[in-house]
């Protein structure tokens, strides 16, 4: 076999292997596309957890991804203008002292970002390409955050079933006014980062709901 043969399959394997793990991705991500909009009625808790942990776990890798390709589309001064201090955009602190607090703080950041998103994807369009990868990235990312916000919201309703959950206004006070290219590209990049950040932390609280939230739900005599 000679070098050009077996550099054909090396490439043909090579490509296998990256579609095998990419796969299960897009059949999730296909997933959530199908079913825009949920009743949390329609699935049993144990399941209902698991997919929302699953779904957050995937957009916190990808949103450091993202965080990354934005970064490299900013040139020499992308640690100058990542470091800037915005207080206009929303913390990603999780704060509360029950479990069911620290959710309902998680579902309140992630509909807090859901505008910051919106407008740093327009800005993004006017500043580049209107088809670039930031600009994809972006698009991708809010409908996502947009489906795990919405499966937080019934993981609240299992855990304070009698309750009304209080929703963020549609559109924050925290979006900034017209800003120069500069500011435009720092709050881009501390959006995607505390975005990550609030990611990386609702991975992690709905994981500390693992074999306390459907035990309690068992209990009220629901599945």
């Amino acid at each position: 076999m000679n070098c050009h043969v077996m550099n054909m399959v090396c490439l043909s394997q090579r490509s296998q292997a990256k579609f095998r793990i990419i796969l299960p991705i897009l059949i999730l991500i296909a997933v959530e596309l199908v079913h825009p909009t949920m009743s949390c009625k329609n699935e049993k808790c144990s399941q209902l957890l698991h997919r929302s942990l699953k779904l957050t776990r995937l957009m916190s890798k990808r949103s450091a991804d993202l965080l990354e390709t934005y970064k490299a589309s900013q040139g020499d001064s992308a640690d100058l203008i990542c470091d800037m201090q915005m207080d206009n955009v929303p913390v990603s602190t999780i704060s509360g002292q029950t479990m069911s607090e620290r959710i309902l703080s998680v579902y309140t950041h992630l509909k807090e970002f859901l505008p910051h998103m919106k407008t740093v994807m327009e800005q993004q369009k006017d500043l580049n390409p209107p088809i670039n990868p930031v600009v994809e990235g972006l698009h991708s990312m809010i409908t996502h955050v947009h489906h795990i916000a919405q499966r937080v919201n019934c993981i609240l309703q299992i855990l304070q079933p009698n309750i009304p959950i209080p929703e963020p206004a549609e559109r924050s006070t925290g979006i900034p006014p017209a800003q120069n290219i500069f500011q435009q590209k720092a709050y881009g990049c501390i959006v995607l980062s505390r975005l990550q950040e609030l990611l990386s932390q609702a991975v992690q609280e709905q994981k500390s709901l693992k074999g306390k939230m459907c035990k309690q739900r068992t209990k009220n005599g629901s599945l």
